[in-house]
């Protein structure tokens, strides 16, 4: 069997069409856009874990700043019940409400001559609380020397 070709001339060659650089299909085009929709997605979820985490860090510092700050006030109050028995050995009336940087303390004084125990109770004005407790000895002398025998921080 003999195929007989057709040849069309010169025409023939003008009307044929090259192929540039294969462009993408239209399914391609809508897998790219899938993609960066993710992508952001992904980023921006990321984004929002590291600042809640971030938040929950700074939540934390300040908490341990304001725990710190009710243990300053609450040793305050031990150190001005101290004060007060260096000069009359006698002092168990204690503290209330005492003012303290705008925070404050309670004082509680127990026990007699010359073991005593004294406790500060502090309280910020945020409503952070701290206690110091300690076991005194209080010499005979004025001015009244103090040992602490044992202190006890927030038990």
């Amino acid at each position: 069997m003999k195929t007989k070709t057709k040849n069309n001339g010169p025409a023939a060659a003008k009307t044929r069409v090259e192929a540039g650089p294969a462009s993408p299909k239209r399914s391609e085009g809508g897998s790219v856009l899938l993609i960066t929709v993710f992508a952001i997605a992904l980023m921006a979820t990321i984004t929002v874990g590291i600042l809640e985490m971030s938040t929950e860090e700074l939540q934390l510092m300040r908490n341990q700043v304001c725990a710190a700050r009710a243990q300053a006030v609450a040793e305050a109050g031990l150190n001005d019940a101290f004060a007060e028995i260096r000069d009359d050995s006698s002092w168990t009336t204690g503290f209330t409400d005492k003012s303290f940087n705008g925070d404050v303390y309670d004082v509680n004084v127990a026990g007699t001559l010359p073991n005593l125990t004294i406790t500060s109770t502090a309280t910020t004005s945020q409503g952070f609380v701290a206690r110091v407790e300690a076991d005194i000895t209080v010499g005979t002398g004025s001015p009244y020397i103090i040992r602490i025998d044992n202190l006890r921080i927030n038990e």
